[in-house]
C-alpha cells in the first residue's frame, strides 16, 4: 500500500495517509497541509501558530505589546490563523483565537485554550474536551477528519449521516475514542446482522404500522432505534434517511423509467427541496404530456425540472405556468368535444346559436 505524508508549520511530525484515501488528502490540503517537510519546517518558524515561531521583540528585547498592533498586523494573525486551522475552525472562533492570541502576547497555547471553552467549540467538538476541560483528546483538523471518516462509512451503505450522527452520538464516539474503522465495523456487523432478517422486519412494519420500509431505512433503525420510531410517527421520512447521492440517483432513475432525463444538477437541487421518490416517480409521468400541450399552443416549453417543482413541490411561479397550459387544454378539449357532439346531433353545446 503506497503511502503519503501531510506535514503542517505546527505539526512537523505529520499524518501518513493511504494515497488513494482522496478525501482525507482533500482534508489537509485544505487544512494547510503539504507534503514538502521543507516547507513546513520553514514556515514552522515564521508562521504564527507555528512550532518554531518567536514573536517580534522591540529594541528592549521585549515582546511586542500587542495594543500597539495595527489592523494590518491583526489582519496577518488572523490569516496565520485561518492556515493554521483550515476548514476546522469557523470564521467566529478564528476571531477569538485571534483576539486571545493578542492578548496573552502571541502565546498559542492560551489562545487555542480560550477558544476551546466557548460553547461554540462545544457545540462543534463535542465530546473532544478531557474531563480537565482544558486538554483535548484530538486536534481540532484530526477531530474534523475522523468526523468525515465516520461520514463515509455510513454513507458507504447510503445512509445519510447526518440522521445517525447526531451531536451526542458524535461525543460519545470522540469519548470514547472510537476509530473510524472501528466505527466501520460496527456497521457493517449491525448491517450484516439485519440483511438475514429484512424481509421478515419489512412484513413486521407493515403488519403492524401498515409501513412498507427500504433496506436502508431499516438499517439504519437498526443503528439508532429512535430513527424507526421516526419513521413510524411520521417525523423521519424515507428521503432523509437515505444519503444525497442515493436520493439523487433515485430521483434521475425515475426520470428514465418515465422515458425523460435530467441532469445530475437539477436532481440534486429537486432533492435538497424535498422531492421524494414517490412524487418524483408522479410528477416525471406528467412531463411528456405537459411539454407537449404547451408545444402545440405555442408556449415556451417549461423545464423538467420547473415542472416538478410546479406540480410536486408547489413553487408557485412554476405551478403557475403548468396549471395554465393544463387549464388551456383543458378548454380546448372542451371545445372540440362539443363540437363533435354537436356534429352528431346528440348535444348542440358550444355550437348553439
Amino acid at each position: 500500500m503506497a503511502t503519503v505524508t501531510y506535514y503542517r508549520s505546527d505539526y512537523l511530525k505529520g499524518y501518513t495517509v493511504d494515497e488513494n484515501d482522496t478525501a482525507s488528502i482533500d482534508n489537509f490540503k485544505s487544512s494547510g497541509y503539504t507534503t514538502n517537510y521543507e516547507q513546513a519546517l520553514r514556515e514552522s518558524k515564521t508562521t504564527v501558530g507555528g512550532i518554531n515561531y518567536t514573536a517580534p521583540t522591540n529594541e528592549n528585547n521585549s515582546t511586542v505589546d500587542s495594543t500597539t498592533l495595527t489592523p494590518q498586523a491583526k489582519k496577518r494573525i488572523k490569516d496565520s490563523a485561518k492556515l493554521k486551522f483550515g476548514n476546522s475552525l469557523p470564521e467566529e472562533l478564528i476571531e477569538e483565537y485571534t483576539n486571545a492570541y493578542i492578548e496573552f502576547g502571541n502565546d498559542a497555547d492560551s489562545a487555542i485554550a480560550t477558544v476551546r471553552q466557548t460553547d461554540l467549540y462545544k457545540t462543534l467538538f463535542p465530546g473532544n474536551l478531557n474531563a480537565d476541560g482544558a486538554t483535548v483528546k484530538f486536534s481540532e483538523s484530526e477531530y474534523t477528519s475522523i468526523q468525515n471518516s465516520y461520514k463515509r462509512r455510513l454513507e458507504n451503505i447510503n445512509i445519510n449521516p447526518d440522521v445517525i450522527l447526531t451531536e451526542e452520538r458524535r461525543a460519545q464516539l470522540i469519548e470514547n475514542v472510537v476509530s473510524p474503522d472501528e466505527f466501520g465495523q460496527r456497521i457493517n456487523t449491525v448491517r450484516t446482522n439485519v440483511l438475514n432478517a429484512i424481509p421478515q422486519v419489512k412484513e413486521f412494519y407493515l403488519r403492524n404500522f401498515n409501513r412498507v420500509l427500504t433496506d436502508e431505512e431499516i438499517i439504519a433503525s437498526a443503528i439508532d432505534p429512535e430513527i424507526g420510531k421516526g419513521l413510524v410517527s411520521g417525523t423521519l421520512t424515507s428521503s432523509e434517511i437515505l444519503n444525497q447521492q442515493i436520493r439523487t440517483a433515485r430521483i434521475g432513475a425515475e426520470a428514465l423509467l418515465a422515458g425523460t432525463d435530467i441532469s445530475i444538477e437539477a436532481a440534486e437541487e429537486l432533492s435538497n427541496l424535498g422531492l421524494s421518490v414517490e412524487k418524483a416517480r408522479r410528477g416525471f409521468a406528467q412531463v411528456r404530456t405537459i411539454q407537449q400541450q404547451a408545444l402545440a399552443q405555442g408556449r415556451d416549453v417549461p423545464s423538467v425540472q420547473d415542472i416538478l417543482e410546479g406540480t410536486e413541490l408547489g413553487q408557485q411561479e412554476e405551478l403557475s405556468t403548468v396549471m395554465n397550459i393544463m387549464n388551456q387544454q383543458q378548454t380546448q378539449s372542451s371545445v372540440s368535444l362539443g363540437a363533435v357532439q354537436g356534429q352528431t346531433g346528440a348535444v348542440t353545446g358550444l355550437l348553439e346559436g
